[in-house]
């Protein structure tokens, strides 16, 4: 069985265009579903391969949408070309015969125009009417010029496709003037733009490599209107387009960020940021991305909030940890601080423990400490002479064991107090017990004695 050729095309745009369809509505169900959180202006790499993707489908279902149009048009062409042909070849064929006639009775007045067409003549078909209209002129026109003894005999036209080609043809050997080299081109090689100015490809790619280069220039732009990239992308490389849309990037950056290199300079897009750290793409080279300069763990002097905080912890007196530049701030205890990273150091100097001259104590704070012990253990309200004897008591014991490390178990104080117990370590509250250190008195819950202390 033989198949259908114009049915296997209309078949193929009609499986195509499905497909396609189908693709966008999955792209539609996946958008509709993702529950992802990321900034406007840093999208992740799979969200910026499907908007691609997306847009790409969108093109090629417009495209054969455009393909299909253009084959049903082409159909119809084919199919009138048919018939006005037929109907030429029937007129052409009935003037012969009418002429044949007239010789056959030895009179040969010449081609003679049809009947005028009248409303009586419903059943002459459109088509007819058209040809009957071309003879009638062209009859007309011989009998203006007496001198002209040629016979008008209409002949073979040509069909629409063709006139459309020969027209198409024609734009395309026309020449048009460039607005910029003022060169003269073909109808190939220039591109007209909305403001009515015509470039030639090679100027117009021109401008657009120059404006990814000179931020006085982009967006490209003409008579004050702007360029799209669309009337350009197909003369340019990959390279050129890459060039191109990098400079978008850049020139729509506030807060840009060039790498520190000499060497280098170049723009380190928003996407190679992270933490302040810009790493570029070309040579690998790290830049503060705050005071643009070559990358420094250290604090960075153009980090406004960062020299609030710490204007703020001298006037509190807090001290930052060595190792990982943490504050931290000492209300209770001895000089011996111990960050959450493990680090040890002196809380008056900073520097490590043990490794400077500094006071392991400092009075106030050790009077303040052995005030707050005293009197949370006791079982009742103290005299004056009573407390300041156990006052003096827990000094000297915190004295000597100001760098307790805890052994032994920890004893269990339950109920008794007027407030529930306090954990000193994470500063959750307790309602049955709290667990205490024999030597140092401190007091942790039973989670930070297993998992901190």
């Amino acid at each position: 069985m033989t198949r259908d050729p114009i049915a296997a095309h209309w078949a193929e745009f009609d499986d195509e265009i499905l497909f396609l369809s189908l693709q966008l509505e999955e792209i539609s169900v996946r958008e509709g579903s993702s529950k992802g959180k990321y900034r406007a202006d840093d999208p992740p790499d799979n969200e910026l391969a499907i908007s691609v993707f997306q847009a790409d489908v969108l093109e090629k279902i417009g495209s054969w949408s455009d393909r299909k149009l253009a084959y049903s048009i082409a159909r119809a062409l084919e199919t009138d070309e048919r018939v006005i042909t037929a109907i030429n070849d029937s007129e052409s064929q009935a003037q012969q015969d009418r002429r044949l006639a007239l010789q056959l009775n030895g009179d040969d007045p010449g081609p003679e125009a049809p009947p005028a067409y009248t409303e009586q003549d419903f059943h002459v078909s459109p088509e007819e009417e058209v040809f009957r209209r071309a003879f009638t002129t062209c009859d007309e026109s011989n009998a203006a010029d007496h001198d002209d003894e040629e016979e008008c005999i209409a002949g073979p036209s040509m069909t629409y496709a063709e006139r459309q080609r020969q027209k198409a043809l024609e734009r395309f050997n026309m020449e048009d003037e460039c607005c910029t080299c003022v060169e003269r081109f073909r109808g190939g090689e220039i591109i007209r733009l909305e403001c009515g100015d015509v470039y030639c490809t090679g100027c117009l790619k021109d401008l657009f490599m120059r404006a990814s280069k000179d931020q006085t220039l982009y967006p490209p732009r003409c008579c004050r209107r702007h360029i799209p990239l669309s009337v350009i992308v197909g003369e340019m490389s990959a390279e050129e387009r890459e060039t191109f849309e990098s400079a978008v990037v850049e020139f729509s950056t506030e807060d840009r960020t060039y790498c520190s290199s000499p060497e280098c300079g170049k723009f380190i897009p928003p996407t190679r940021i992270e933490a302040d750290r810009a790493i570029c793409g070309r040579c690998g080279s790290e830049t503060c991305a705050l005071c643009k300069r070559k990358f420094h763990i250290d604090d960075c002097p153009a980090d406004p909030a960062l020299q609030a905080t710490l204007e703020l912890s001298t006037r509190q007196g807090w001290q930052r940890c060595y190792r990982c530049r943490a504050l931290l701030e000492l209300t209770v205890g001895c000089n011996h601080m111990t960050c959450h990273c493990g680090a040890q150091f002196c809380y008056v100097c900073g520097e490590q423990w043990k490794h400077c001259h500094c006071a392991r104590w400092q009075e106030e704070r050790l009077v303040n400490r052995a005030e707050e012990i005293v009197d949370r253990e006791a079982e009742r309200d103290l005299g004056g002479r009573e407390r300041e004897h156990r006052v003096q008591q827990m000094q000297d014991e915190l004295r000597e064991n100001h760098e307790c490390e805890h052994p032994g178990r920890f004893q269990m104080i339950r109920g008794g107090r007027k407030s529930r117990f306090e954990c000193e370590m994470c500063g959750g509250r307790h309602r049955n017990f709290i667990l205490q250190c024999r030597r140092c008195h401190l007091e942790v819950c039973q989670d930070c004695r297993m998992h901190r202390v």
